[in-house]
C-alpha cells in the first residue's frame, strides 16, 4: 500500500496514512473530521535491506555539515521507522543522545 500525506479542510492538520490508492474521506486524526483530501508528498520508499545504512549516515553527515541538525535528526528518524537496519536506529539514537531528546 502506498503512503499518502492528507490534509484536513476543516482543522489544516497535515497528516501520512499507509491507505489503498483510492481512499478517500478518512477521518482526520486530529479533529476526527472527513473532509480530507490527498496533497502532493515526497515519495516513501521502504527499503529493507542493510544497503541503506551508508546512504542514511551520508546524508545525515551532509546534514550535519551544513548545520542542520534538526533535518538531519528528522531525516535519521525517518529512515529508521522505514528500513529493519539496526546501523540506521543507532544512527538515529546517537543524533537523539547529543540533544537530550
Amino acid at each position: 500500500m502506498p503512503l499518502y500525506d492528507f490534509e484536513c479542510r476543516d482543522c489544516g492538520e497535515v497528516f501520512e496514512k499507509l491507505v489503498g490508492v483510492n481512499a478517500k474521506g478518512l477521518a482526520c486524526p486530529r479533529c476526527g473530521g472527513r473532509r480530507t483530501v490527498k496533497r502532493i508528498g515526497s515519495v516513501a520508499v521502504h527499503v529493507n535491506m542493510d544497503s541503506a545504512a551508508p546512504r542514511v549516515e551520508k546524508r545525515v553527515k551532509d546534514y550535519l555539515k551544513d548545520g542542520k541538525f534538526a533535518d538531519a535528526t528528522r531525516f535519521a528518524d525517518k529512515a529508521a521507522s522505514m528500513t529493519k537496519s539496526d546501523r540506521v536506529k543507532r544512527i538515529a539514537d546517537k543524533l537523539h543522545q547529543k540533544t537530550g531528546k
